[in-house]
């Protein structure tokens, strides 16, 4: 266990455990501008996918091997089948 004045330096950001610089503030979180906006689309993915589980009308399902996605979220909006594979099947 380390202690004293360079007890902080070895701070972890939050979502992909990157270190933070050592002359970063206090309450950072993320170790640099990509870093957090990679975590912002995640979140909005995860809020996207959430609020079209919960309704209900976001689902869509593959014609030809059955698999279920959320639209907009995990495929295009007017996507028809869930791979390439299943396309080149139909």
């Amino acid at each position: 266990m380390r202690s004293g004045r360079n007890a902080g330096s070895g701070r972890s950001g939050r979502p992909g455990g990157g270190r933070l610089r050592p002359d970063a503030r206090p309450r950072a979180v993320f170790c640099s501008a990509a870093c957090r906006s990679r975590q912002w689309r995640r979140d909005r993915r995860l809020r996207k996918r959430v609020a079209a589980e919960l309704s209900g009308i976001g689902l869509a399902k593959c014609p030809v091997c059955g698999a279920t996605w959320v639209v907009g979220v995990d495929r295009r909006s007017n996507a028809v089948y869930c791979s390439r594979r299943c396309v080149m099947r139909a």
